[in-house]
């Protein structure tokens, strides 16, 4: 008998991430699931989904034959995203851990729903694109940065007892509600913490420099 696998990458159908991420993300999973249109992408990107799903709305013919192996599952029900419909299977396997890419991008309405549906799984998360990573905080995480990494702290919702360490704007015990963003933080130790008491934080581990725009 095969072990069960711990850990998942999940591709969206957004934006999606370079070749060498990808394939990085995919070597280090345990199971891979490409998301609808996610894995018209995988075909591009060189990676293998073990399970492709969703309402199949997106799923190319050339991905669906690239792909003679894995196990396509097409759920037609419109009331649940294909995030959610490959995160419910994730789920029903025994898996705990998933990395996400092609959340963002494309479509704000569907970046910005895509963040709120993580709120519904209790699970290790992280999401990742291109010189960025994200994570879900209920209660507390601990990550690793370069000194000088710019750290932002969204809350979705009323979030209170916000504790930050190894950051230069640290917070203790402090409260937050929607629209008080705490963006442009910057680590300055290789390990920081976020805690909260109560509520949902959305914290951006911007690993790459971000870029003031073109000049004029």
């Amino acid at each position: 008998m095969s072990r069960m696998p711990l850990s998942a990458f999940l591709l969206c159908n957004g934006e999606p991430p370079s070749r060498n991420l990808a394939r990085r993300l995919a070597r280090r999973a345990d199971f891979v699931v490409a998301a609808d249109g996610g894995a018209n992408a995988a075909l591009r990107l060189g990676i293998r989904p073990r399970v492709i799903i969703g309402d199949l709305d997106s799923l190319s013919g050339e991905a669906r034959r690239g792909f003679p192996k894995a196990l396509v599952l097409r759920i037609r029900r419109q009331d649940t995203t294909d995030l959610e419909k490959a995160l419910d299977f994730i789920v029903a396997q025994g898996i705990h851990r998933v990395t996400i890419a092609g959340i963002a991008g494309r479509r704000i309405d569907f970046t910005l729903g895509n963040l709120s549906v993580l709120w519904k799984y209790h699970l290790e998360l992280e999401i990742v694109g291109d010189g960025w990573r994200a994570y879900p905080v209920r209660k507390e995480i601990r990550l690793r940065a370069r000194r000088g990494t710019t750290v932002s702290i969204v809350p979705f919702g009323t979030c209170r007892g916000i504790r930050l360490r190894g950051l230069k704007y640290p917070l203790e015990n402090a409260t937050m509600k929607i629209g008080d963003i705490g963006v442009s933080n910057v680590s300055v130790r290789p390990l920081f913490s976020v805690e909260v008491r109560a509520g949902r934080l959305l914290v951006f581990v911007l690993d790459r420099p971000v870029s003031a725009g073109p000049r004029r």
